[in-house]
C-alpha cells in the first residue's frame, strides 16, 4: 500500500469514495431529508474538488482505497473505501496523520459525529480522548458531535 499526496488524476476515485464512505457510515443515522439533500447537492464532490490538494489518499494494487485532509493540527477527514474496512488501512493512514501533525503541534483534533461508535472506538484506542460534545449539522440536520484530542510528547 502507497500513502501519497492526491493528484488530480484522483477526483474520479475520491469522489466515489467520500460518497460510499458518507452513505454507509452517516446515511443509516440520519432522517431521510438529509440523505436527499446529500444526493441532491453532492456535497463529496464538491469537497474533493475543491479540497483534493490538501488531501492524502492510500493507494493499494491501483485502486485509492482512503484518504486523509489535514490542515493544521486538525483532521478534518479521514474515510476508506467501506468494503475495504477492517483492513489495516485506517491504521495506516492514523499513523500518517499523527506522524505529520506532531512534527509541528503538540497536540492534534478532530470531530466525529457521536454515532460513528466505530471510528469513535478507533481512536480512543489510538490514545485520543473527547474533550467536548455539542450539536454539528450534518447536511442540515443536526447530530451530536464529539471533539477529540490527542497530545503528543515534547521532541
Amino acid at each position: 500500500m502507497e500513502i501519497r499526496s492526491a493528484t488530480e488524476a484522483d477526483l474520479s476515485a475520491l469522489i466515489p469514495l467520500l460518497r460510499g464512505s458518507w452513505l454507509t457510515t452517516w446515511a443509516p443515522e440520519l432522517p431521510f431529508a438529509a440523505v436527499q439533500r446529500f444526493a441532491a447537492d453532492d456535497p463529496a464532490r464538491h469537497y474533493a474538488e475543491s479540497m483534493w490538494r490538501e488531501f492524502v489518499v492510500a493507494e493499494d494494487g491501483g485502486a485509492l482505497v482512503g484518504m486523509f485532509h489535514v490542515k493544521g493540527n486538525w483532521l478534518n477527514a479521514i474515510h476508506l473505501d467501506p468494503k475495504r474496512k477492517r483492513q489495516g488501512i485506517g491504521s495506516r493512514l492514523m499513523d500518517e496523520v499523527e506522524r505529520r501533525i506532531s512534527a509541528p503541534h503538540r497536540e492534534a483534533r478532530l470531530e466525529v459525529r457521536a454515532f460513528n461508535i466505530g471510528a469513535i472506538d478507533f481512536h480512543k484506542q489510538r490514545g485520543w480522548t473527547e474533550q467536548r460534545r455539542y450539536e454539528g449539522k450534518e447536511c442540515g440536520e443536526p447530530v451530536e458531535t464529539i471533539e477529540m484530542i490527542k497530545l503528543f510528547s515534547a521532541r
